[in-house]
């Protein structure tokens, strides 16, 4: 039987090994044509539903949304055309200060230079001033911003005018050209948008057959509304279609790096960025269309219009339903407390099993539409609110006191489909980072990842112990099986695409099945868990490293940033990301928390709860799920960018379904056969 499960342990993580490294389809690229890039800093959709002229332009163009992230907490003119520059998010604003006007060309060198370099150097950023000159020598740019995107590792910028001018555009020795067509004022916007239309028209008339590029750079003003900009991509080539690229892998989406990547055409040069870090490839990459081709504009704007909605929403409204969630629970908790009558009870465990409900319906949310809905904020805070309650009923009435197993084994194959399909639920969900924070445009994020965990880990000890009396090895087996898929979808590149989720999910899966198979651990067996996991994990970044560099995903981009010897920058943005969270008394407070939940895991005779510690030890899978959550939280929180929150949130969705069990066993235990008769007054 060892011999049996040892084997079957190899060939499940070859097994995941090969289907994590299966490969992502390459996409068709935009050719040699021209490339002409018209940049608009606070260029709305709004835009261009208010102006005839541009909305013209829609029918005639690939049309998408563009994300202005930059490496700064916002994104000035300076910011986005830095970003531009390097084909990477750069910092060039000043945190607390306006925007100001763009740093001008001065004797042939774009004037203080150097602060933008060592700026660099200061926030980490990684990028490389220079690197969009210094690969395509013969591009030429007008306007303020055209000289910052065109400035070489020095500040010099050649190829370069103040003013438009359309016959230097039209000339042979334009190759590529950045147009700086000045920010969105403020007042007077229709003439603006009037004249950015027919800017357009001018640079497609000058150069038949060029790609021109409309788009948004950056927000006109440090404190302007944030939300995805336009972008324009004109002649389509095969109809009217949806801008996307491979960074973002959604339709109608790109970010601002991809420009870059589009001009360069894989002939980006490596640049030492400034600071210790070595240089890197490009954050973006090559722009192209996908999808239907679509003839109406209005219909155009008001899917974009739309999309801002769907974005701009589910963070803020996140904390509202986070509050709301954490009263009602407070409220139930008090009054059964005062009272012990069968009703608080039930009010408590139905307000429990609402919070873990939250955890499925933060993306079953995304199904109804909300943001068409009149007014989305509110509609989104009722849906989230009216589906969490939905499942609550649904699990209590399926499987009554074992409510919380169908809420994680639901969680669980909800999460698995969504994988599998490209995870189309993520999009405009409240567990997403959308394009405004930008942190991740396709797969799992890292609440996303949390949730699946906890809906594995505890789906994987439900089935374990409906397999334990008659055989520990199937047990075991029942476990790698079912954390196995959701290692698969959760890693696997075009499907969940997490780095970090399967190097915290894969030792805390191995960890379960050894403790269900052999009912103790050993240090030895730690250590080979941990290397197993390890070289799994590793095995799968390789696989995916050796595909071309526009192909790969965050493990192959990850390999060649180590290799290349810029992994240090990377490594010091996520260790400061992590830290950021101790910055107010909250994230010492959710330190707290998860520490003493997982001493709970450890030691549970110390935890001043009789059912809690009957549970532990009379249930045969307590131990090994409960060990395996805290496993996974733990190396989470030490090896994943979002530190601290990352238990939190897995905490957030076990600890009410663990309570909910507990209170719902312990009165089906302590009431006497004649408490039916006591109703509650």
């Amino acid at each position: 039987m060892r011999r049996t499960l040892i084997r079957t342990l190899f060939a499940l993580l070859a097994a995941v090994t090969a289907v994590l490294a299966g490969t992502v389809p390459a996409n068709a690229q935009p050719g040699d044509a021209k490339v002409i890039v018209i940049g608009v800093p606070g260029l709305r959709w709004y835009d261009v539903e208010a102006s005839p002229e541009l909305t013209a332009l829609v029918n005639q163009a690939n049309v998408g949304s563009m994300s202005v992230k930059t490496a700064g907490p916002h994104t000035c003119p300076i910011d986005g055309w830095l970003t531009i520059n390097a084909g990477a998010r750069a910092w060039g604003s000043v945190p607390g200060k306006p925007c100001g006007e763009l740093p001008p060309v001065v004797d042939g060198k774009v004037q203080n230079w150097s602060e933008y370099v060592d700026r660099q150097a200061e926030h980490h950023t990684g990028a490389p001033l220079g690197r969009l000159a210094e690969s395509r020598p013969r591009i030429c740019g007008f306007g303020p911003g055209a000289g910052v995107a065109l400035a070489r590792t020095d500040g010099t910028v050649t190829g370069w005018q103040s003013e438009f001018d359309l016959g230097k555009l039209a000339s042979p020795n334009c190759g590529d050209a950045i147009v700086d067509a000045g920010p969105m004022p403020l007042r007077g916007r229709d003439e603006a948008r009037r004249q950015v239309a027919e800017l357009v028209t001018q640079a497609r008339n000058s150069s038949p057959g060029a790609w021109v590029l409309l788009v948004g750079v950056s927000e006109e003003l440090e404190n302007a509304h944030q939300e995805p900009l336009v972008a324009m991509q004109l002649p389509p080539e095969d109809g009217a279609r949806w801008l996307t690229s491979d960074s973002t892998r959604r339709p109608g989406l790109i970010q601002l790096s991809d420009v870059t990547a589009t001009v360069l055409r894989g002939e980006a040069k490596p640049i030492d960025p400034a600071g210790p870090a070595q240089p890197g490839p490009l954050d973006g990459s090559e722009i192209h269309a996908t999808g239907d081709v679509h003839t109406d504009a209005a219909a155009v704007i008001e899917d974009r219009l739309d999309a801002n909605e769907r974005f701009e929403h589910p963070r803020p409204v996140l904390v509202a339903v986070g509050i709301t969630l954490l009263v009602v629970q407070l409220g139930a908790l008090a009054w059964f407390v005062i009272r012990r009558s069968p009703r608080s009870r039930s009010t408590f465990v139905f307000t429990l099993l609402c919070q873990a409900g939250f955890f499925s319906a933060v993306f079953l949310s995304t199904v109804t539409s909300w943001w068409r809905w009149p007014e989305p904020a509110f509609s989104l805070y009722c849906v989230v609110l009216g589906l969490s309650a939905l499942v609550a009923v649904l699990a209590k009435l399926v499987a009554k006191n074992y409510a919380f197993l169908p809420i994680a084994l639901g969680t669980y194959l909800l999460l698995l489909v969504d994988g599998v399909l490209g995870t189309p639920l993520q999009v405009g969900s409240m567990f997403a980072d959308g394009p405004v924070i930008g942190g991740r445009f396709y797969g799992f994020g890292n609440s996303t990842f949390a949730a699946l965990a906890v809906g594995a880990l505890v789906t994987a000890g439900w089935a374990a112990h409906k397999l334990i009396d008659r055989s520990r090895t199937q047990a075991a087996l029942a476990v790698l099986a079912i954390g196995g898929a959701a290692i698969v979808v959760d890693g696997k590149p075009g499907w969940g695409t997490d780095f970090g989720g399967i190097i915290a999910l894969t030792p805390a899966v191995l960890l379960m099945a050894w403790l269900v198979w052999r009912d103790r651990v050993s240090w030895r067996a730690l250590v080979g868990i941990g290397l197993t996991g390890l070289v799994a994990v590793s095995a799968v970044a390789w696989l995916d490293y050796q595909r071309p560099p526009a192909e790969r995903s965050h493990f192959g981009a990850f390999v060649a940033r180590l290799l290349d010897g810029d992994v240090s920058d990377v490594l010091i943005r996520k260790l400061d990301m992590a830290l950021a969270m101790f910055q107010n008394p909250g994230g010492w407070g959710m330190l707290l928390g998860v520490l003493l939940c997982m001493a709970a895991t450890v030691l549970p005779d110390r935890v001043p709860s009789a059912a809690y510690r009957a549970f532990y030890h009379e249930q045969p899978l307590a131990r090994p799920t409960l060990l395996a959550l805290s496993t996974c939280g733990l190396v989470g929180m030490v090896l994943n960018d979002a530190g601290v929150a990352l238990p939190a949130i897995m905490t957030g969705f076990a600890l009410p379904l663990l309570v909910a069990h507990l209170v719902a066993s312990e009165r089906t235990a302590t009431v006497s056969p004649e408490s039916h008769l006591v109703q509650e007054q």
